[in-house]
């Protein structure tokens, strides 16, 4: 293919470390982008030895300058960022007389505002070319509302809704935008610690797979776009 990126917004050491391995398998080059870069030195040199250009930058997503020079500096050397994946996480568990104002508001600017600022860019690029899409990692949050997730689960609910707003507006255009609600516990060591007897039975996430579904829903044609794309492990319950 001629050099084209793929952007990972929130690339840390699970699900945005497999989509970087995942795209970079797939012949993409890799923009990886996290508030502390140098935690992804070990990634962006493991890419490289798989024969693609990778390189980490240092921003906060919900800084409007600093993504928009990401993006820029992406593009001019990586190519042209066919794919930007929304992945920053940052969950606030509080009950409700606990829970300050500011961690209802850095809730919003982590999950959401900064989600609508990475689409906005890859928008402003992609629309010129008609083609590109933009994936948002959702979860269980984004359609139900629990116990002590005010913070969080509200700024994943209006994730979503940049999430459709934006597909309705920008598929016509030729950009493909999808939510991936991922409604169970993705494997991690802290989660394989906590409860090993789902790990052993393969009843969490694998970041490994979920990866390859948003491979596989990057390459959809364009007559069969999904936008919600719904994950959960076999023993999960539909709420």
């Amino acid at each position: 293919m001629a050099d084209k990126s793929v952007m990972i917004a929130g690339a840390g050491a699970g699900l945005g470390a497999s989509l970087a391995r995942c795209f970079a398998g797939a012949g993409y080059n890799i923009a990886v982008t996290a508030r502390r870069p140098e935690r992804l030195g070990e990634l962006v040199a493991e890419l490289a030895g798989m024969g693609v250009k990778a390189e980490a930058f240092g921003v906060d997503a919900s800084d409007e300058a600093g993504m928009a020079a990401a993006f820029d500096a992406a593009e001019a050397g990586l190519g042209a960022i066919d794919l930007a994946v929304y992945n920053v996480n940052g969950r606030t568990v509080k009950e409700l007389t606990e829970l300050s104002i500011d961690d209802f508001e850095n809730s919003w600017r982590t999950l959401c505002l900064g989600g609508f600022i990475m689409g906005r860019e890859a928008a402003k690029r992609m629309g010129p070319r008609g083609a590109g899409s933009i994936f948002y990692t959702g979860g269980r949050g984004a359609r139900h509302g629990l116990a002590e997730f005010t913070a969080f689960a509200s700024a994943k609910a209006a994730l979503r809704s940049v999430a459709e707003c934006t597909a309705r507006e920008l598929g016509p255009k030729g950009i493909h935008v999808a939510h991936f609600a991922v409604e169970a516990s993705v494997a991690n060591e802290a989660t394989r610690a906590q409860r090993p007897e789902l790990a052993e039975k393969d009843a969490m996430v694998r970041t490994e797979d979920l990866a390859e579904i948003y491979l596989h829903t990057h390459r959809q044609p364009r007559n069969c776009w999904a936008f919600e794309v719904d994950l959960r492990p076999w023993n999960v319950e539909f709420l």
